[in-house]
């Protein structure tokens, strides 16, 4: 064996994982950040986002900003102090795209405007992104039909389309993100141990639903001064879901709202190995899809969509907003594991009983995640709020 090859094979892997570890926050930061505005006009919403993606996304759209323009972005998805201490966004971008789960980037433009070369070969070059050129204006359905086959091949048929119409003829260009995601439990759920359970949705109805069943020992919080319990159920390859449940009194938005990142980071980072006695969680289907263009602005990123006062000169000559921006997710939580796809377009309880019993039941409201644990990167993260409109697998 060649030792200095094998030291120097770790070394690259550790700085790669260092490098992405830096999305960490941001994943989590911008994700509860976004929750808390959803939650802000409805505390009954279910949600499904995938912070990951839409911060690869505008990454993307940061190559060719500028100005007051690049760091109302920055700041929204809390990416404004990367680039001075972690060697930059689009290096990090790079080495997420690459080491981290099926990623498609995807760059559309428009063969009326120029678009500069530089800007095209950096997402191509730090992004790996598809490029073509079409013409929107005679050719706008065509474009539509382009757009909707890259999206359902790059989520395996489970996102169908992004584009409900050609898009707009004075489009500069579309610029599309999409991830996906599919994990077998490292312990599935017995299929026979599967039960009809009531959950107890925030409005106070109930829906019976298809609730899960099992036992062992996993990583688990349970947090009285917070009034919350955490769950980690791991996948394959390094991959785990979180579910936090509120517990006694607390509900769901107020939890959310009493959550920053470095707390939820803390309460994971202080889970121990446990054994449970009942593991319940819901079988689920949730789909959702986010008009980033109206939401994002409310949370700070207001200029990027100013038709006036947009800064992107490294995009084209011509002046350039973002026009619309749209985020499509689904997820599917089965006995056996997830799937999980999103697009940004711009055992039974144990014979033996316990001194203590230890349960983890998720019958009403709760939070979850899709990590990476070698990075702590949020790739995907939702609520469960009311189950009568979840479609039951």
């Amino acid at each position: 064996m060649n030792n200095t090859f094998f030291f120097d094979e770790l070394a690259l892997k550790y700085s790669a994982e260092l490098k992405m570890s830096h999305i960490s926050n941001p994943s989590i930061e911008f994700g509860l950040k976004f929750l808390k505005k959803i939650n802000s006009a409805s505390d009954s919403t279910n949600l499904l986002l995938s912070p990951l993606s839409v911060i690869i996304a505008y990454c993307m759209v940061l190559e060719g900003a500028a100005g007051e323009t690049e760091k109302q972005i920055k700041e929204v998805l809390d990416l404004d102090e990367i680039d001075n201490q972690h060697g930059g966004i689009s290096e990090i971008i790079k080495q997420v795209i690459m080491h981290i789960l099926k990623f498609g980037n995807l760059l559309v433009g428009n063969t009326i405007f120029k678009l500069k070369d530089t800007f095209v070969q950096s997402l191509q070059t730090n992004y790996s992104a598809d490029a073509f050129n079409e013409d929107f204006n005679n050719n706008g359905k065509n474009v539509m039909e382009k757009v909707n086959s890259w999206v359902s091949e790059n989520t395996k048929n489970k996102i169908a389309t992004i584009l409900n119409e050609p898009p707009n003829p004075d489009a500069v260009c579309l610029l599309l993100n999409a991830i996906y995601f599919e994990g077998s439990w490292l312990n599935p759920f017995p299929k026979r141990c599967t039960h009809d359970k009531i959950f107890n949705n925030s409005d106070g109805s109930t829906t019976k639903v298809k609730m899960m069943l099992h036992a062992g020992r996993y990583h688990f919080l349970e947090s009285p001064e917070k009034k919350l319990k955490i769950v980690e159920i791991p996948y394959g390859e390094n991959m785990s879901m979180i579910l936090v449940l509120p517990i006694g009194d607390n509900n769901l938005k107020k939890m959310v709202d009493n959550l920053d990142s470095a707390e939820l980071s803390r309460l994971i980072d202080s889970m121990t190995r446990t054994r449970l006695d009942s593991l319940m969680i819901p079988k689920f289907k949730l789909e959702d899809k986010h008009q980033l263009h109206e939401i994002l602005p409310s949370m700070g990123m207001i200029l990027p969509f100013d038709r006036m006062s947009a800064e992107f000169p490294k995009i084209t000559e011509r002046l350039v907003y973002i026009s619309q921006s749209i985020q499509k997710a689904l997820i599917e939580v089965t006995e056996t594991g997830t799937v999980a796809a999103a697009v940004t377009k711009s055992a039974c309880t144990s014979a033996r009983a316990p001194s203590k019993v230890i349960n983890f039941i998720a019958d009403r409201p709760f939070l979850f995640f899709i990590r990476d644990n070698l990075t702590n990167v949020n790739l995907f993260m939702g609520q469960l709020n009311n189950m009568s409109s979840i479609q039951s697998l």
